[in-house]
């Protein structure tokens, strides 16, 4: 049976990404912006967000993210990436995130003291709006129902679906008190539940977590606790800060100071895609 490589995004705003597609001509020469704006068709993609979901498995493209702000995210990067390292392979990406989520509330797991329960998995329209559909553990529950779904459809095509990369970019929502204290303790529950539920798909997975950018409270505190637990578990730490990714330029008439900007948007991508296959790194 042929096997299917699996890679989760999951988190906050900047795993949902808010890069704009008008800025990608900035970055890159009219050749690279026609292949980014194309599909990738050998790169799948089942993503959920607030305002978006796709019914299971199409091509990673530009927005997967919202339906109105001709958008992208870090999906983007990961498909220009894998499509040049790996040409000849196909990639499925499994991508979970909701802007303003935090591990605090959201992103609890039952190990940290929040059953799951698939009849409290929160209409991705509603959470962070209606106070009713704010529950703990919806963001878990929307990712684990998200990704149920995503392997029963590969082995229903007769694929051998194997998860080979985690992707975490969130931990803006908690960096300051009293969010910050039990976060990596209440992140290792999710890593724990998720390769318990999932067991075996997640045999051989790398973790790359990434930190967070210099404008939120304390971000230092929350990287340095982010690098040392990636360190003590053998996992990727994605140095945000120290890549020079930027939240600072775009929209031109007003930034937006708390997302990457394009050109970032797709580094992250890239930086995700580079951790989880080290032995394919593109040079350059």
């Amino acid at each position: 049976m042929k096997q299917a490589k699996v890679i989760i995004l999951a988190g906050q705003s900047n795993a949902v990404g808010v890069g704009f597609v008008k800025y990608l001509p900035k970055y890159f020469d009219t050749e690279v912006c026609q292949k980014l704006t194309s599909p990738f068709e050998h790169i799948q993609i089942s993503y959920v967000s607030h305002d978006i979901q796709s019914n299971g498995f199409v091509p990673t493209t530009i927005n997967c993210t919202e339906e109105t702000k001709d958008t992208f995210g870090p999906e983007l990067g990961m498909a220009e990436y894998l499509s040049e390292a790996s040409p000849d392979e196909d990639f499925f990406i499994v991508k979970c995130a909701f802007g303003g989520s935090d591990m605090f509330n959201g992103w609890r797991s039952p190990s940290s003291g929040v059953p799951y329960r698939e009849e409290l998995v929160a209409e991705p329209k509603k959470a962070l709006v209606d106070p009713a559909y704010q529950f703990p553990g919806w963001c878990y529950n929307a990712l684990v129902k998200r990704l149920r779904q995503s392997l029963d459809a590969l082995k229903a095509a007769g694929l051998d679906p194997q998860i080979i990369g985690f992707c975490w970019m969130q931990g803006e929502a908690d960096s300051a008190p009293p969010h910050a204290e039990p976060y990596i303790g209440r992140y290792e529950c999710m890593l724990k539940d998720l390769k318990e539920t999932f067991a075996p798909h997640f045999d051989g997975c790398h973790y790359a977590d990434a930190g967070i950018s210099e404008i939120w409270v304390d971000y230092e505190q929350m990287n340095t606790k982010k690098k040392a637990f990636a360190d003590a578990n053998g996992y990727s730490f994605v140095d945000t800060v120290g890549a020079g990714l930027t939240t600072r330029f775009e929209p031109e008439e007003e930034p937006d100071i708390y997302h990457y900007d394009a050109g970032s948007v797709m580094q992250l991508g890239r930086m995700f895609a580079q951790a989880i296959l080290p032995s394919k790194k593109k040079e350059g």
